[in-house]
Formats: structure tokens, sequence, C-alpha cells
């Protein structure tokens, strides 16, 4: 008799908190080339009909200069100010210039103040017995000298004029050698290059001392590493590379690309909803993923139904697949019991239950008069954790099932790519000719991708979803897509292009993006319904019949 036993809470959780998303996706069986993940083939007619895609822009490194440049030359016309100045205040309003042109005439004092480009109203600046010429050189008259206020250093004369720094904005004085110090903690050490203030200390109301709010721009940054030791010079490269990296970061809407290796960036036109399927942007590199939380494109889900998933993903499928293989469901009192040898007689620990572990039913453990060997159907209600765990293996595996399937098709677009350019290459076949291939290609790994991320929209149910309508449009993209790849393998490329097999081809594929807009635009009325409820009681009687 085998009487071992196994509990476990099997409900369904939803509130569970989410993890760093690379973390979980690490947990998860993707391709081996992660990029693959990122990477997305557009033709212009698919570019055309993926419904997923937002208005963007791609930018490249250099780009990213030249845009920074643009917008920074704009806030100079409109301020007059200096470019380290309007780059200042513009990382204050996050590189937005409408916001900063209403703030800086609202308010252009405090603007600047905020921005750490002039001392707060509150703060005192040194008594300073020396002139500073516009690059932060300290000049002195007569016999004065200037002491560094770090390392008390004095000097005079020309000596200062070479080797002494103070900041136009505050007053305070440093030696060269103690600016290029501090700026080596902050650049290589602390990661800043926007965001390096100065040193100092500012006398506040009541006499209290505070520290300086003023930021070092990047012409007295540039001036002072360019006169460093050559060994410093490295530290110039980074801190130009991060005035480019804080452009993007500070930015709400550009973004880096999150494929490996990959240093292109995008910038979106307007705002990105989140919880609408719009949020697909690709780089330059024609690495697609979603603007919002950077992980791979996955309408007709929303960003906070995928972190969910991917979190219970990463807590349960290790732990279901093996109570799915090794327990059973107790009849009486529904705890998961383990079989650990090889009686079929099972008596549960919990509620003392003898029963049958092939058919569940009552065990005579005194006589063991048993058989079932005869067949009856099981009408009894299944446990509420059994339940639960069956229909989210009923998910995952069908998720995972369109992830590899999409994976092996990927394959098969290289192989049809590359035959293709053969075809034209050996004469047999004009480039449009052999279009409809790479097209056809395109359409299927858009569409498994799209029913991949269904089943997480089916698992969660939004309040929104008419489910039987959902799961009907699910069913026919997915007998479409079917036959759509069945018609793509079984057959070489070359026989494509004879008239029937492209007809049949180009049919097919017409019927997956028919099926595929279908699904997309049910499931935007849907949600836009509850975004703007309809006002008349008895269509929304209606919809919830439906439902």
């Amino acid at each position: 008799m085998s009487d071992s036993m196994v509990g476990s809470d099997l409900s369904d959780n939803h509130e569970d908190e989410y993890s760093d998303a690379d973390d979980i996706a690490d947990e998860m069986d993707w391709p081996e080339d992660q990029d693959s993940v990122f990477k997305t083939q557009h033709t212009t007619g698919i570019y055309q009909v993926d419904r997923r895609l937002t208005p963007h822009t791609q930018l490249t490194a250099e780009s990213l200069e030249n845009e920074q440049s643009k917008v920074i030359k704009k806030v100079m016309e409109l301020t007059e100010l200096p470019s380290h100045t309007a780059r200042q205040i513009l990382q204050e309003m996050r590189w937005s210039f409408e916001a900063l042109a209403e703030r800086y005439y609202e308010d252009g004092e405090r603007l600047l103040s905020s921005a750490g480009a002039s001392l707060t109203s509150s703060a005192e600046a040194p008594t300073v017995s020396y002139q500073r010429s516009n690059s932060g050189c300290v000049v002195l008259s007569g016999g004065d000298e200037a002491q560094c206020q770090v390392c008390f250093d004095s000097m005079s004369g020309d000596e200062a004029s070479h080797n002494m720094t103070a900041l136009k904005q505050c007053g305070h004085m440093f030696c060269n050698s103690c600016w290029v110090r501090h700026l080596e903690i902050q650049i290589r050490d602390e990661g800043q290059a926007t965001r390096i203030h100065c040193p100092g200390e500012l006398v506040l109301e009541g006499g209290k001392r505070g520290k300086c709010n003023i930021l070092v721009d990047e012409e007295v940054v540039e001036r002072l590493l360019k006169g460093a030791e050559p060994e410093d010079l490295g530290l110039l490269d980074k801190y130009r590379k991060r005035l480019v990296e804080g452009y993007v970061n500070d930015n709400p809407s550009i973004k880096w690309c999150p494929a490996k290796h990959c240093t292109n960036a995008v910038q979106i036109e307007g705002a990105v909803d989140p919880t609408m399927f719009k949020t697909m942007v690709s780089c330059s590199s024609g690495h697609s993923f979603c603007f919002c939380c950077l992980e791979e494109p996955h309408a007709p889900a929303d960003c906070a139904d995928v972190k969910r998933w991917y979190q219970k993903c990463k807590d349960d499928s290790e732990t279901c697949n093996w109570l799915q293989a090794n327990t059973k469901d107790c009849p009486k009192c529904k705890v998961a019991i383990n079989k650990d040898g090889g009686c079929n007689h099972m008596h549960c620990k919990q509620c003392d239950m003898h029963f049958c572990w092939i058919c569940l039913g009552p065990f005579e453990h005194t006589t063991y008069q048993h058989t079932c060997n005869k067949y009856v159907e099981n009408e009894s209600a299944v446990n509420a954790s059994r339940a639960a765990l069956e229909r989210y293996m009923h998910h995952y595996e069908r998720f995972m099932n369109h992830a590899k399937s999409r994976s092996l098709e990927a394959k098969l677009h290289e192989t049809c790519l590359k035959k293709m350019e053969d075809m034209q290459q050996a004469g047999n076949k004009t480039f449009m000719e052999v279009q409809f291939i790479k097209e056809a290609t395109d359409i299927l790994i858009l569409a498994r991708q799209s029913l991949q991320w269904t089943y997480v929209v089916g698992y969660y149910g939004p309040s929104w979803l008419v489910r039987n309508i959902f799961e009907m449009n699910q069913r026919e993209l997915e007998g479409a897509t079917e036959r759509l790849s069945g018609m793509l393998e079984q057959e070489e490329p070359a026989k494509f292009c004879q008239e029937d097999h492209r007809v049949d081809i180009i049919n097919q594929k017409s019927q997956v993006k028919l099926r595929l807009d279908r699904l997309y635009d049910q499931l935007c009325d849907w949600r836009s319904s509850v975004m703007d409820p309809d006002p008349d009681p008895a269509g929304a009687a209606a919809a919830g019949a439906g439902a």
C-alpha cells in the first residue's frame, strides 16, 4: 500500500509581485538565440497590416546626437541662453520643448534654479576677490592669491589662471587637480554625466551650510578633462557617451533597443497606452519590442498581464508539471497524493480514506475485494485546486507550443528567403514573382506571435472580454494559421511558383490576415467599450448576455 501524501495549495493567485523581466524570461524555453525573440522582418505590406505598431522614429547613435542638438538649438533660440544652460533646463524638463517653453515663461528664474543653472533664492554665494572668465579660469588682479577650497593650495598670477577653475554661477573655486578627481569619481564611479554637482558649500537661511545646487556644465567638464593627464582622456569619451545616454534615459519618448549588443534607440510620436495593442516599435536593425515594457511584442495581451504571466510561469511551471505527472487528488478531501510504491491501494492520512489509485474509487482494505477493469464515466466535481492547475496548464502548453512553432517557422522564413534568391539568380523568376512567399512567411510568424499571446488574454480573462466570441475568433485564426504553415512546409519553394500552388498560398495568406484583423478589431471594440462605456443600459445588458 502506498500512503505518501503531498499537500499543495494550487489555487490561482493573480496578485503575485513582479520580478525583473530579464530573470523571468531566462526561465522560459525561448530559442537559444535570444536576439531572435526581438527580431522581426518587415516588408512594406506586412508593416502596413501589423496592427501592433505605434508611430515611431528609428534612431542610431549618430542620429541621437543630431536630435539632441536640434532640440538644444530650439531652446537656445527661444531663451537666448548658451547651449550648456539650454541642456540643463531641458534635462530638468525631461527634454520636452513644449513643457520647457511654458515653464520658462511662467517663472524662468525658478526653472534655472531647479535645473542647477543658478543659485537657489535662499542661498548666498561666497565672497570672492577675483574675476572669472567665461570659461571659468580665475583672473587675479595685482598680488592677489587664490586658494583651492578642497586642498587649500594657494596660487597667484599666471599659475592661478592656468591651474584654478571657478564656476561662474556660484563662485566656488578649486584647483584643476581637485576638479579632475571630483569629475573622475562622479563619471567613473557614480556613473554621472548630466547631474554632476559643484562640490562646494553654500550659506543658507539661518546661517546653515548646505551643498551647492549648481550643476557643472559640459563646457567646464570638457576644458578640465582635455587639460588632464593623458591617462584621463578616456574619461572624456565616457562623459560624452553618458551625455547621450542621459538624453535617452531622461526622455520618456525615447528608449534603447533591449536586444543584446544593439546600440540603437526608438522615439515615439505622442504617448503610448500600455493597456492598448499599439505598443510595438522596431529599431533600425530590425529588432521589434514593446515600447512600454521592453519585452517582445505581445499584443493582444497588455503589459501588466504579461508580467503576471511571466512570474506565474516562473513560479508554477515546474511544480505544475511534477504534480500533473506524479499526483492525484484524494476523492474525499481533495489533497494531492503521491504514489511512491507499486500497490494501487492508497490510504490518505489526512482524511483516512482508502481508495484505488487507478479509478479513485473506494478500496475495501480488509478483504482487498476491488476491481476496476470496467469503464465507468466519472461525473464527480473536480476539485477547485486541480481545476486551477489544469486551467493554467491548458493555457501554458498552448502558449509555449505557439512560441516553439514560431521559432521553427523563423527558420523556415530564412530557408524561403534563400530559395527566393537562388531562383532569381538562376533566372527562373523575377523579384516580384517570388515576393508572395516572403509575405506568406511574414504573416505566418505574425499570426503565431499573436496567437501565443491570446492565451495570456484568455487565461486572465479581463472584464471586457466576450469569451465565447473571442475563443471562436481564436479557433478560426489557429485553423487558418495551421493550414498556411502546412502549405509552406510541405512544398519546396520552387513549386510555390507554379500557378495553382501560388494561388493557394496567396488565398490562404489572405485568410490568415483576415482572421487576424477580425480578432484585433473585436478586441479593440470590446476594450474601447470599457474605456468609453455605452450610455445605453440596454446595449450594456446585451453585451453582458453575449459574454
